[in-house]
Order: C-alpha cells, then sequence, then structure tokens
C-alpha cells in the first residue's frame, strides 16, 4: 500500500510540475501562430501557416496524451484525426488540417490550460516546500540564526524555551503538510486533467463492463498437484 501511495504521489507530482512549462511553450507557440496564420489568412500564406500551427497542437497534444497515460498508468484513447480524401491535390493535403475539428480542439486545449496548469504548479510547489521545510527543520533550521535580527517564532509562544518552541511549530506544521500532500497532489493532477480529457482524448463509454468468466474446459484437475484454481478470461462486453 506504501508503495502504491508513492506511486501515486510520483506521478501527480510529476504530472502536474511538467504541465506548467509545457503549457507555457504551448501557449506561446499555437496563439502567436494562430494570430500570425489568420492576419494573413486573405493571402494563401496564412492558410498554409494554419495549417503548420495546427500539426504543431497534434504533436503537443500528443504529449499530454502521453503524460495522461503516465498518470493513469494505463493506454488512453484519442478519436482520429480527419484524413483528406484519396485522389486530391497536393493543396488539398496540405490544407487538410484545418478542416479537422480534432486539431482544432488540440489548439483550444494549448491555449486554455494555461491558468489551471500555472495554479497547479504554484500550489504544488508551496505544498511540496512547506511539507520538507517542516520536516527537515532540524537540518536547516540552525542557519536561520545566522540571519541579523532573526526572532524564533517560539519566542511569541513560550518565551523561556525559544528554539523548542520553533522546532516543535516547524515539525508539526510540515507533518500536517506531509499528511495532505498526497490529497492535495491528486487533486491538482486530476483537476488538471480534466480539461485534456475532455478535449484530447476519446469520450468513455461507461456502459461497457468488464466481465470475467471461466474458460470452458479448465476444470480437470491433475493427481499430484492437488485442486487447480479456475482460469479466467476477460470480456468486454456493453451494457446496451
Amino acid at each position: 500500500m506504501h508503495a502504491t501511495l508513492f506511486a501515486r504521489l510520483g506521478r501527480d507530482t510529476r504530472y502536474v510540475l511538467l504541465g506548467f512549462p509545457l503549457a507555457v511553450i504551448s501557449f506561446g507557440l499555437v496563439l502567436s501562430g494562430l494570430a500570425l496564420g489568420i492576419g494573413t489568412a486573405v493571402i494563401f500564406v496564412g492558410l498554409v501557416l494554419l495549417s503548420v500551427v495546427l500539426v504543431m497542437a497534434r504533436g503537443l497534444a500528443h504529449v499530454d496524451r502521453i503524460r495522461l497515460s503516465d498518470l493513469y498508468g494505463r493506454p488512453v484513447m484519442r478519436l482520429p484525426y480527419r484524413t483528406p480524401p484519396k485522389g486530391v491535390g497536393p493543396l488539398r493535403q496540405l490544407l487538410n488540417p484545418i478542416s479537422c475539428s480534432r486539431s482544432w480542439l488540440d489548439a483550444l486545449h494549448a491555449l486554455l490550460r494555461l491558468p489551471l496548469a500555472a495554479v497547479a504548479f504554484i500550489v504544488s510547489v508551496i505544498w511540496w516546500a512547506l511539507s520538507l521545510g517542516g520536516v527537515l527543520y532540524p537540518l536547516w533550521g540552525w542557519s536561520l540564526y545566522f540571519i541579523p535580527g532573526y526572532t524564533d517564532v517560539g519566542t511569541f509562544v513560550l518565551p523561556e524555551y525559544p528554539a523548542l518552541a520553533t522546532l516543535v511549530i516547524y515539525m508539526v506544521g510540515g507533518m500536517l503538510f506531509a499528511l495532505t500532500l498526497p490529497l492535495v497532489m491528486r487533486f491538482l493532477a486530476r483537476t488538471e486533467a480534466t480539461l485534456a480529457r475532455a478535449l484530447l482524448l476519446a469520450p468513455e463509454d461507461t456502459s461497457v463492463q468488464v466481465l470475467t468468466a471461466k474458460i470452458p474446459g479448465a476444470e480437470r484437475q491433475d493427481d499430484h498437484s492437488g485442486p487447480v484454481q479456475q482460469p479466467t478470461g476477460r470480456r468486454f462486453v456493453s451494457a446496451h
């Protein structure tokens, strides 16, 4: 259980911390490209630029799908992109991403994700800093006394033993932040991933169930090995 908890915390933290720099890059590239492409759409070069930006948005979205797969610990699915009809010319193939709604959703995700990723990044950094800073206070707290005019927090709580009071306050506070860290990081990661799932992934079919059934003919036993557990197989069926 502890291994699962730490693994989940690592996935959530990795997803949130990497999300902000990727969001900044995606926002800058897609916004500038769309602005330049739409501004010059009256001429042919603007349409080509829009097509290139949408293809770039596909690549950025693919990176986020890989991150979602890492977050959930399983593969994720997306709807296929629109392909150009057979037999069309190179110009139609070049401009095909403009007529693909999935490509526009990828670009929309690049524009909308930045505020959410920024808030999640800031909260996660603060929570991690308070957790580690409080728990590890005995290792670094002594350095504060080299600051001119520094006053212990414990001076206002327990003037007789200010150093001890400060140590207890920092460590208890750090432990409280550390205990709530997995829940906070999970909330931040899942909140940020909600937007990505809505725009980048195929809708999940809630009517699909996983049934476990016995394999026919598997009830034979080995006389020397005793009873054999019934092997099972998994089938995906629809409730409809």
